[in-house]
């Protein structure tokens, strides 16, 4: 991702990647080439020494695959300076029709619709788009806010059809709520290698009240239809100290039904992480032990603030917690 990635807004190029910490991009290339993890890369690297596939896995992995060229003669090119973003994610807009529990009104529009604040809509312009080279990048990400329920999304698509680069690696992350229109489907279906990850971090009422107010039988029912049109439908599993303790039966249900996903641990807010929670509970949970360091007391400072929160957005969402996350909301009593 140093060397080949590029995430853009609307105010254009941002970073490499996501997930990394601020850094010197050429002093981070220099130690992946000497074998030195960069420190900026620690979410990586963390999920790597937990035996978890990490983004970085999963990047170079697609990558090698799409450029039909060995990773090994991928480093060489970075070695010598032969390299261009050809992995390009962008964030289309924050518009999106749900409330996710960990989310807020900069990144969801309904977020800020539900506070009864100003929407601040935020959409990618021209200028961003103009600087990615449509005919050649190897893999396209989408992201929003909500991509499937954002017309931007086809725009940008066309462009890849517009230049012939049907092969691209196309990933849609989404939350799996939207109806497809038929000139969703048709677009869709032109490209070889399209990707569809969908956000399920629980299931069933789990699912409904961290991401309210989404349904759960019309997330089943679009996974069902993605299935007919898409190379590959997988999940982005996201896991924090609301739904830690629903860990097995979640993957249990993934792997039922033929779902591979990928693991994402929550850090902000840092009160919604999976170590906050109290020393008791992680004791009755050893098979979770993978996701837990050593006990800090900031923990239990912020699994206060998690409860503060829950019971704060409750009362705005008119959710009881303890009737979707029971197990989370036992501890309490």
């Amino acid at each position: 991702m140093p060397f080949f990635g590029g995430e853009y807004d609307k105010s254009g190029f941002i970073t490499p990647c996501c997930l990394m910490k601020p850094h010197k991009i050429d002093e981070v290339r220099s130690q992946m080439l000497n074998n030195i993890r960069p420190e900026c890369c620690k979410s990586c690297w963390d999920l790597e020494d937990q035996s978890i596939k990490s983004d970085r896995q999963l990047k170079n992995e697609t990558f090698d695959f799409y450029e039909n060229r060995d990773i090994n003669f991928i480093f060489q090119d970075c070695c010598q300076g032969k390299y261009s973003p050809k992995i390009i994610k962008l964030y289309t807009s924050n518009l999106c029709n749900a409330t996710c529990i960990t989310c807020g009104p900069t990144a969801s529009t309904s977020w800020a619709k539900l506070k009864s604040i100003p929407i601040n809509l935020v959409t990618i312009g021209d200028d961003s788009l103009n600087k990615i080279n449509f005919s050649t990048i190897t893999s396209l990400s989408l992201l929003g806010g909500e991509p499937l329920y954002d017309k931007n999304i086809l725009i940008i698509l066309q462009q890849l059809l517009d230049k012939n680069n049907t092969s691209c690696f196309i990933s849609i992350v989404t939350n799996g709520s939207t109806e497809l229109t038929q000139k969703h489907i048709d677009i869709l279906s032109q490209f070889k290698n399209l990707s569809i990850c969908v956000s399920i971090d629980g299931i069933g009422p789990v699912f409904e009240y961290l991401r309210y107010p989404l349904k759960w039988s019309v997330l089943i029912n679009n996974i069902k239809l993605f299935k007919e049109f898409a190379t590959y439908v997988s999940v982005s599993y996201t896991i924090s100290n609301l739904n830690i303790l629903y860990y097995h039966d979640t993957i249990g249900w993934f792997n039922q039904n033929n779902l591979t996903f990928n693991t994402n641990i929550v850090s902000h807010p840092s009160y919604f992480n999976v170590n906050s929670l109290p020393q008791s509970i992680k004791d009755q949970h050893p098979e979770l032990n993978q996701f837990f360091r050593p006990h800090l007391p900031i923990d239990d400072q912020n699994f206060m603030l998690a409860i503060k929160e829950i019971n704060a957005q409750d009362q705005l969402k008119g959710l009881t917690g303890a009737n979707f996350i029971p197990r989370f909301t036992n501890i309490i009593l």
